[in-house]
């Protein structure tokens, strides 16, 4: 067999035919951070693909004699009103995912819903709010959830079952909801039954007993004039 001519060969391994892949040719560096007085050094790579904020912040030019932030351990970048565990949940996502499940527990998902809705970690955070609605949580708790990380699509059906609930509020679950919520929840639970949206019936051979009866689209229109602000409602079958 006829081998290749230099010319032939040189053109083959010449930097002209040659160019880098837009999607897998990493400029990368690593960066320093301190999370509650514990340092990580981890790849920018991560960060500044999925997060605006972190492309802003490495984008930022380093003033003229300074030593950049994140270059080293006597100069980390400080992430404030970050807990360890997120930071931690955030780079498992990132580093382990691909081989194991990563984030396993309930508090994992909110930790990972906390850091990416402050750090703008858009794609993240979708996937976190479509975990945890796959969770079985108590009303209170996505109510305060929501409200703490702007998930409006989690109120109405909180509302609603808040609503339907026979038991009234606790103290611990009144002060967690604070005192506008209360009132208004009082309120549609109310105006709930006062317009025979929930009714119950007693049972004759269980006089401590009764059944409960709802009518959910009533439910959602009282819910609906009493929380104007509640973005979504509930699809009915």
């Amino acid at each position: 067999m006829q081998g290749l001519s230099h010319t032939e060969s040189t053109s083959c391994t010449s930097s002209d035919t040659q160019s880098h892949d837009p999607d897998f040719y990493f400029n990368d560096e690593l960066a320093v951070f301190l999370v509650e007085r514990r340092l990580f050094k981890v790849h920018r790579y991560f960060l500044v693909r999925d997060s605006e904020f972190f492309r802003g912040m490495f984008a930022c030019p380093t003033p003229p004699g300074e030593e950049p932030e994140g270059t080293s351990d006597s100069r980390p970048i400080s992430l404030h009103g970050v807990t360890h565990h997120e930071f931690r949940c955030l780079l498992r996502f990132f580093y382990d995912s691909m081989y194991r499940p990563s984030i396993i527990t309930l508090q994992d998902w909110i930790a990972l819903l906390s850091i990416s809705t402050r750090y703008v970690f858009d794609n993240i955070r979708e996937l976190a709010i479509s975990e945890i609605s796959k969770q079985m949580i108590d009303p209170v708790t996505k109510i305060t959830l929501a409200n703490r990380y702007h998930v409006p699509q989690w109120l109405s059906p909180a509302f609603l079952e808040l609503c339907k609930r026979v038991e009234p509020l606790q103290d611990p679950e009144a002060e967690a909801l604070g005192l506008r919520s209360v009132v208004r929840i009082a309120r549609a639970r109310e105006l709930a039954r006062d317009q025979g949206f929930i009714t119950a019936t007693q049972r004759s051979f269980f006089p401590h007993d009764r059944i409960y009866s709802y009518n959910d689209r009533g439910i959602m229109a009282v819910i609906s004039n009493v929380w104007p602000e509640c973005a979504t409602t509930p699809t009915f079958v």
